[in-house]
């Protein structure tokens, strides 16, 4: 199973590659884990690192580029050189730690062409997001919805994870049921915009996780597996 490790920036996708990599070594799976941000080195051991052959710092020395012209740069690059980042071996999970910018996979051709190229029959996206932006009842539609965009262009079944939930927790059905009970215009189209969260995302659940001492991991864990066994069978 290939697992892409989206989010924005500070969502903790670096510490949930490390964390829930090793969750499933604990478990007795080969896990691969692969670094495709060329500005930050990873904070786990990777089989394979984008920036043992490419860095946004010597991007931006050698293209004459801004740091944000750099990491547009780097999707290209990237996209050109997917080769070295195959791996040798085959494993039971290959976990792909992207960079914070998520609108370099989402708003990209080429960043959409490394996806796909990466990914396999068996492939889902965790689309990590702040637990604090649940808070507010518009931010977590708008981080929901930011889930169905990633679903309708990459084409890959997508799965919610709060993270963070020790400075946060929430329950999701809460929340859906406070937006239906309101009365006013503005609840009724985020109503209808539930319909289609509902539709897209929302089947598989949504996940909350703690990354530090890996509470919700073992919640994923069995969603992985439900997404992709028909039977339901989980041993």
């Amino acid at each position: 199973m290939k697992i892409f490790v989206l989010g924005i920036a500070a969502s903790g996708k670096s510490t949930f590659t490390k964390n829930f990599s090793d969750f499933l070594r604990e478990k007795g799976y080969r896990v691969a884990t692969i670094n495709l941000d060329c500005a930050s080195d990873p904070i786990y051991i990777a089989n394979k690192n984008i920036r043992d052959f490419l860095r946004v710092e010597d991007i931006m020395k050698n293209y004459n580029l801004g740091v944000n012209g750099a990491l547009l740069k780097s999707v290209e690059l990237i996209e050109k050189s997917l080769e070295k980042l195959k791996l040798e071996e085959d494993y039971d999970f290959t976990i792909y730690d992207t960079p914070g910018q998520i609108e370099l996979f989402l708003y990209s051709n080429e960043g959409k062409d490394i996806i796909k190229k990466l990914s396999s029959k068996n492939s889902v996206i965790i689309f990590l997001i702040d637990s604090s932006l649940a808070k507010e009842i518009h931010s977590f539609i708008s981080c929901l919805l930011q889930s169905v965009i990633i679903y309708l262009t990459l084409e890959i079944p997508v799965i919610p994870v709060f993270s963070k939930k020790d400075l946060y927790d929430f329950n999701v059905k809460e929340k859906i049921e406070e937006i239906k009970n309101k009365s006013d215009a503005l609840s009724e189209i985020l109503e209808r915009i539930i319909d289609i969260i509902e539709l897209s995302i929302l089947r598989f659940r949504v996940i909350r996780v703690n990354n530090l001492d890996r509470d919700g991991y073992e919640d994923l864990f069995k969603l992985l597996y439900e997404i992709f066994c028909a039977c339901g069978d989980l041993s």
